[in-house]
């Protein structure tokens, strides 16, 4: 046998046996991908409006504004009233200021006196307020001040006006039990006084110590003084008395300030 017939058939022989089921080289099949679900989308937030924070009013602030402003005016009146005078009321503070008007309504014969504010005491201050009276007899319309707690018996100091058979009078006295004891001015009479019907008269008291300095719309009436010092401290009222008939005492624009 020649050689090349020989090698001819080894290789034949070869290929055979790589053809063999089982024995095959070829890639082996690749599986089809799975199909991914696409993502979902997510819906964005709505959005919601956010409530403007609604204000808190400030009541202490508020307060304190009024009180500034009310401490101001009564500064611009005693500017007025007291310019020229040695009142040094520039120091003081502002106690008190009425709010609404006050009535007391008699059928004579009769006396009230009303407290202004239950525990408002002071020693040394200016007390002012605007006194309408209207009456059809003799009537008596006023102040107390430094009294003892009870207002209506205790001992006290008494700013009145007097409209005694159209005479325009005035005077300071002490007073214990509701009874007269003594007076620190005499009863003094003055042309400052409006005695009509439904008239207006604004009466001013500084009490230092034992000093009064009265003033009546606008007037300085003068200043007396109490040397025995028979109260130096207490509390404040308004006061009417009618000998006949029916009248009124009307208080308004009312203030104390202190000047302890």
């Amino acid at each position: 046998m020649k050689p090349f017939p020989y090698f001819a058939l080894v290789v034949l022989l070869f290929l055979n046996a790589c053809a063999l089921p089982g024995l095959s080289t070829a890639d082996p099949p690749t599986s089809a991908p799975t199909n991914t679900s696409l993502p979902t989308d997510t819906p964005a937030p709505t959005d919601t409006p956010t409530p403007e924070p609604t204000a808190t009013p400030d009541v202490t602030a508020t307060s304190a504004a009024k009180a500034t402003k009310s401490a101001a005016d009564v500064l611009a009146e005693l500017d007025q009233e007291l310019q020229g005078d040695e009142v040094a009321y520039q120091e003081g503070r502002l106690l008190w200021k009425q709010s609404a008007p006050f009535r007391i309504s008699l059928s004579g014969p009769d006396t009230e006196i009303q407290l202004v504010e239950k525990g408002l005491t002071a020693a040394n201050f200016i007390f002012k307020s605007d006194v309408t009276w209207e009456a059809t007899g003799l009537l008596i319309c006023g102040a107390a001040f430094r009294s003892e707690p009870n207002i209506e018996l205790g001992r006290q100091y008494r700013f009145s006006y007097l409209r005694l058979s159209g005479l325009p009078a005035w005077s300071i006295d002490l007073f214990e039990q509701g009874f007269f004891k003594n007076t620190p001015s005499d009863t003094r009479f003055s042309d400052a006084l409006d005695l009509g019907n439904g008239k207006t008269n604004t009466f001013i008291i500084v009490a230092i110590d034992d000093q009064f300095t009265v003033y009546i719309n606008g007037l300085r009436e003068g200043k007396f003084f109490d040397y025995s010092k028979q109260r130096l401290e207490g509390t404040f009222g308004f006061l009417a008395w009618q000998d006949s008939g029916r009248g009124n005492c009307v208080f308004e624009n009312s203030w104390i300030w202190s000047l302890d």
